[in-house]
């Protein structure tokens, strides 16, 4: 029976990391591309039900892209459910910057995507590349490297699915991987928030959020990852805590008395 992969992104249909991704996986089964209008980076795993959704086919790039005026959940969901492709595998990515650290992956929409998918029973695999634009793509080694890591993982989920207890796989490639590869636990935090405060041209305070550099953890992602490494880091999404700290709660409330 022929796999069924879906494709999608947060930087939009126009990226050229989706089509390198969907190309590095065309031999292993059948290719669909859904992706967003406009780039929704960062919007974390917001869904659209406040209003109605756009969701059309476009040719860009001599391929089929399914493209939504919704964020990347929105065109997880209208592939499934809209189009009746219900894949074996999600990917998502190629990702413009970068994403690393627990931080990271809970405000990301290339790993929304993924969790998303994850929850509803699919397995899943976020790839993001440390470059700043889409020309970063240009580079010729760095695309062999993503092509030979996503075909290569998306193989090996086709072929024998995730290991136990494994929801999800978020990947990270270095702008110059120096060839090491390791699989590592994400980072806490990466970022600490900062705002430059100033004044708009009608004279109304703005702050502008930057970020200020957290130390490095050692034994996590952002630690490979500085050392050139490309980062493979398992994910689970079960946020519930375990039996022992449950009783542990229980505990700290038991002193909470509620007349009816």
């Amino acid at each position: 029976m022929v796999k069924r992969i879906l494709v999608s992104n947060d930087d939009c249909y126009l990226s050229p990391g989706l089509y390198l991704l969907a190309d590095a996986v065309d031999s292993l089964g059948d290719v669909l591309i859904s992706s967003t209008e406009f780039p929704r980076s960062a919007t974390g795993r917001e869904i659209t039900f406040s209003r109605p959704l756009r969701y059309v086919e476009k040719q860009y790039g001599g391929r089929t892209v399914h493209v939504t005026d919704g964020t990347p959940i929105d065109a997880l969901h209208l592939a499934v459910e809209v189009l009746g492709f219900r894949p074996d595998v999600v990917l998502s990515g190629v990702n413009v910057g970068d994403n690393l650290s627990l931080q990271h992956i809970f405000y990301s929409g290339t790993l929304a995507v993924t969790i998303e998918a994850a929850l509803m029973g699919i397995p899943s695999i976020a790839f993001s590349a440390g470059i700043d634009s889409f020309r970063g793509f240009e580079n010729p080694v760095l695309r062999d490297v993503i092509v030979k890591v996503a075909s290569h993982l998306t193989k090996k989920v086709l072929d024998k699915g995730l290991p136990e207890g494994v929801d999800l796989l978020s990947v990270n490639i270095p702008p110059h991987p120096n060839g090491c590869v390791e699989v590592t636990r994400a980072a806490r935090i990466r970022w600490r928030a900062a705002y430059r405060r100033g004044i708009d041209p009608r004279g109304r305070t703005y702050y502008w959020l930057y970020g200020l550099r957290s130390g490095v953890e050692e034994g996590t992602d952002v630690a490979a990852y500085e050392r050139g490494c490309i980062t493979i880091t398992p994910l689970n999404i079960n946020l519930n805590v375990s039996e022992e700290l449950l009783s542990r709660v229980k505990g700290f409330v038991t002193d909470l008395k509620i007349k009816p």
